[in-house]
């Protein structure tokens, strides 16, 4: 990391548990019903917030398993958002119902995200192996419509629903969501066993050539996660529409933002139950453990070898080290990781060939 770079995190997820009641396929925490010996406590916990706080008011993820199964959730909202931080969730939906939005929204929760795998009961129900989950999740967008949550939706893409995408795009909008928000397959956790519908670098070069054009069209905002060649393609387009070459409508959305590259480890961070650092919830390599550390947050952040091994771009390796596009894309060091061991590899689904200058 350069000296005076600033990677303070805008987000961070805190997996506060790894309980679930769900059984899904590409669960990357392995969750289920059983509670964790080393789960943090409430004070545990408590102390990571006031750290974070210290460092940088950033926007705080729960998530786990599933955080409503945390007794405690409440008082953990309220503990982050008297310290300024802005407390959202990341729920499979089955504790979300009218009685129970008011209690978050009167605890500081100000915005949901929820899963949507599938267009259909039948997909989501099979990605989920939980018979009803699709209903769930819709019956759980309807309510926090009607509290007046923002949510947005997750989708997990593999090759599975790679064919339903526009349709999931298409659900979302109608649910009310402010956000649809596809996440590229990274096989990792319970997700190893599903290694074989990792997208071909073909397949996943043609899904974020259609995404882009779906944000021209979709009256929501468009995010991609674990996708990161998905800034270059934006970024092209860009350039030719700045040189008259061709006018691209989605980049004249108002909605459209200009998106980034990978942001683990820089602006986006993550703590396990446990408390270990990582650069997100895919990777999963301890920066340090913060109760370990006297629950110095900064300290870890600031001086881990391994995170600033993952912010210095001069040590990647393959294409993604040849890439004149490495500032803005960078490539998933996760799924780099989950492939060939190497977090510092090229990107394993990636098909662009590197030019020397962009």
């Amino acid at each position: 990391m350069k000296p005076g770079q600033n990677h303070k995190p805008r987000l961070l997820a805190l997996e506060v548990t790894r309980r679930c009641r769900f059984n899904c396929r590409h669960c990357r925490a392995d969750a289920d019903r059983a509670a964790r010996a080393d789960e943090l406590s409430t004070e545990q916990w408590k102390r990571i917030l006031d750290a974070i706080a210290a460092y940088e008011k950033c926007a705080i993820i729960l998530t786990g398993g599933e955080p409503m199964e945390r007794e405690d959730i409440h008082d953990l909202i309220r503990h982050g958002r008297g310290l300024g931080l802005r407390m959202v969730m990341a729920t499979c939906g089955y504790a979300i119902d009218d009685k129970s939005l008011p209690l978050l929204q009167e605890a500081g929760v100000v915005a949901l995200s929820l899963s949507l795998d599938g267009a259909e009961a039948e997909t989501h129900d099979a990605f989920r192996r939980t018979l009803g989950a699709f209903d769930t999740v819709v019956r759980a967008a309807e309510a926090a419509r009607r509290a007046g949550m923002r949510f947005q939706v997750n989708t997990t893409i593999t090759r599975g629903n790679l064919a339903e995408i526009p349709a999931i795009a298409e659900l979302a909008r109608r649910l009310g969501a402010c956000c649809w928000n596809p996440f590229i397959l990274v096989p990792t956790g319970r997700g190893e066993e599903m290694a074989d519908e990792l997208l071909e670098p073909q397949q996943y070069a043609k899904l974020l050539a259609d995404l882009l054009t779906l944000r021209s069209k979709l009256p929501i905002e468009l995010r991609v996660t674990c996708g990161p060649q998905y800034a270059r393609l934006f970024r092209e387009a860009e350039a030719r529409r700045a040189s008259g070459v061709v006018r691209d409508p989605g980049l004249d959305n108002p909605r459209t933002m200009q998106p980034g590259g990978c942001m683990g480890g820089r602006g986006f961070g993550f703590i396990s139950y446990r408390g270990d650092v990582q650069t997100c919830g895919f990777l999963d390599i301890s920066a340090g453990n913060l109760v370990d550390s006297g629950y110095n947050f900064a300290g870890i952040w600031d001086g881990s070898k391994f995170l600033n091994e993952i912010r210095d771009l001069a040590s990647y390796k393959g294409k993604c080290g040849q890439c004149a596009y490495l500032r803005v894309c960078g490539g998933c060091r996760a799924r780099a990781y989950a492939v060939t061991g190497d977090y510092l590899a090229g990107d394993p689904i990636c098909w662009y060939e590197p030019r020397a200058t962009p």
